[in-house]
């Protein structure tokens, strides 16, 4: 299943709504927890893979975790509230944290050419470090030290709310002594680059002294821009990691104040024994600086530091998510709620008022047009409702004129992905029910074209249709797919979907692109292929058009 959006399907006690990521060992959904009255509550759901729900190390390692995590009660950790079995597979449930994690804030900051700024930096590691101390100090049910150790700290495991909280994610391979699923001499677990380097040899217990060295890891990361371990492969990061072999800090950022030198110091110390001794004692001394140095408040300060830094258009889509009913009445297939695009049709069908309810493919061969509404070629009041589809299915068009006459035909594109994404409606378009609507002519076949540099273009301005859509965006499919596997590093995740919104103009002229990811390289590689694909001259004012591609640039 591709990651992005999808039909809602039902899950246990749940409904999954949208795919957010996938892992070697679960896949996790944005999901909707429902109670009387209509009531919804945003989730998050974690589900073991079923290729794994049958292998007793896995299950036990991810139900060591839901243990592990759904006794951890505090403001800085992400809070367990379930776990289940449903359809073969275990899951657990957590909170939706409406934010950013920080390696994200970090990569966005790198593209711009600047640094994140230090309070911020320091408010963020501080309160994750308050949050990791309490995890070292749990307790079992009999009262009795669980030392616990995280044993993946990075800034991709910490979380950044657009309400300013920071909470600590993924206990997936942390480790108490007293755990049943225990990790085996010489199994080195977590990320390489942010490992102590006795977590790093794997041959003894590491306690939680390791933790503060990779939160030491993290911080120097986002005070220089800079992975301190970065090397090109795996052992030569290993290597670099058991001999500290790093530049030092000042030598990357001269303007550190000295007492943030000091801290990054003492939390990557090459001997355990020369470390903070807990991550409360480290966090005591980042806020003690500042204190000294700022007098914002540390919630609000993360709050407005988030909101201007991804701007509001993005934190309204992490923060506003649409209920099952809005869902629903965008067209997305609900469990027990009627879809008045497509009641219950394959994926890619839209069904017509008054017609026979079996699948129906809208081409220009089985357009019609209703000379008594003003369906004529140049003026008709038309909606298109269909789907091209064309091989592998990768991303979904939707184009919309922006003026009467209103068109929207609905494109399949090819983008180079192995999973089938569902149709994309534009919110922004009420559907159209009147069963006598004129619908809008394919362009003329017999209209004059010329050929340009290899390429059919019109000799007057056409009405553009799906067909011509799909046609131009297929030429650029592969430029688009190669932008994807050059800038793979900018990527936030291996699997994902780039949402790509641009205008044409009556000249065929690609104008106002933008996307998802701003400012990037792999941003600026999409918008070059996609103005590339050369539309041709059109009769109509300006079409806009919302178009989500999906990547895999799994190796």
């Amino acid at each position: 299943m591709a990651i992005g959006e999808m039909a809602v399907k039902a899950y246990g006690k749940y409904f999954l709504v949208r795919k957010l990521a996938e892992g070697g060992m679960a896949e996790i959904f944005l999901a909707k927890s429902m109670g009387v009255e209509g009531f919804e509550k945003n989730v998050v759901i974690k589900r073991m893979l079923p290729h794994l729900s049958t292998a007793p190390d896995f299950v036990s390692m991810f139900l060591d975790e839901a243990r592990l995590a759904a006794s951890l009660a505090h403001p800085n950790i992400v809070q367990i509230s379930d776990l289940g079995l449903a359809d073969g597979c275990y899951y657990i449930c957590m909170e939706y944290l409406a934010g950013e994690d920080f390696a994200t804030v970090l990569r966005t900051a790198k593209r711009r050419g600047e640094h994140t700024p230090l309070n911020i930096v320091l408010r963020v590691i501080g309160e994750a470090a308050v949050g990791l101390h309490f995890a070292h100090e749990a307790l079992d049910p009999k009262g009795q030290p669980l030392n616990l150790v995280h044993r993946d700290i990075s800034p991709s495991n910490v979380f950044i709310t657009y309400s300013g909280q920071v909470k600590v994610l993924d206990f997936g391979i942390a480790k108490a002594e007293s755990r049943a699923t225990a990790t085996g001499a010489g199994v080195v677990k977590g990320k390489y680059q942010y490992m102590s380097p006795e977590q790093a040899r794997g041959d003894g217990p590491v306690d939680r002294r390791s933790d503060v060295f990779s939160l030491g890891v993290s911080l120097y990361e986002a005070v220089t821009g800079q992975r301190p371990f970065a090397r090109d492969t795996d052992l030569a990061v290993l290597k670099a990691v058991l001999e500290g072999e790093y530049q030092p800090v000042r030598a990357l950022r001269p303007d550190l104040p000295l007492e943030v030198e000091s801290i990054i110091n003492k939390a990557m110390a090459q001997e355990a024994e020369h470390r903070y001794p807990s991550a409360l004692a480290m966090a005591q001394d980042i806020e003690r600086y500042i204190g000294a140095t700022t007098s914002a408040s540390g919630g609000q300060a993360l709050v407005n530091f988030m909101a201007g830094f991804f701007g509001p258009e993005r934190v309204k889509s992490k923060t506003r998510i649409e209920s099952l009913d809005e869902l629903s009445a965008r067209g997305i297939d609900v469990p027990g709620k009627s879809n008045p695009l497509s009641p219950k049709t394959d994926v890619g069908v839209l069904v017509q008022p008054n017609q026979d309810r079996t699948n129906v493919l809208a081409t220009p061969g089985n357009i019609k047009t209703d000379p008594a509404r003003g369906g004529g070629a140049g003026k008709p009041w038309a909606l298109i409702l269909g789907a091209l589809v064309a091989g592998v299915v990768g991303a979904v068009v939707v184009v919309k004129m922006m003026q009467p006459p209103v068109v929207v035909p609905v494109v399949v594109v090819d983008a180079g992905v192995s999973q089938p994404l569902p149709p994309v409606v534009d919110a922004g378009i009420a559907p159209v029910v009147d069963a006598g609507l004129a619908v809008a002519p394919a362009p003329d076949a017999g209209s004059e074209e010329v050929v340009d540099a290899g390429r059919v273009v019109p000799a007057k301005p056409i009405q553009l249709t799906a067909v011509i859509v799909k046609k131009r965006i297929d030429t650029v499919k592969g430029r688009i797919q190669k932008c994807f596997q050059d800038h793979k590093v900018e990527l936030p995740t291996p699997q994902g979907v780039l949402r790509v919104d641009f205008e044409i103009a009556p000249s065929g002229k690609v104008t106002s692109i933008t996307t998802s990811l701003p400012g990037t390289a792999v941003s600026k590689c999409v918008e070059g292929a996609v103005k590339s694909a050369g539309f041709p001259r059109h009769v109509d004012q300006g079409i806009h058009v919302p178009l989500p591609l999906s990547w895999d640039v799994r190796p």
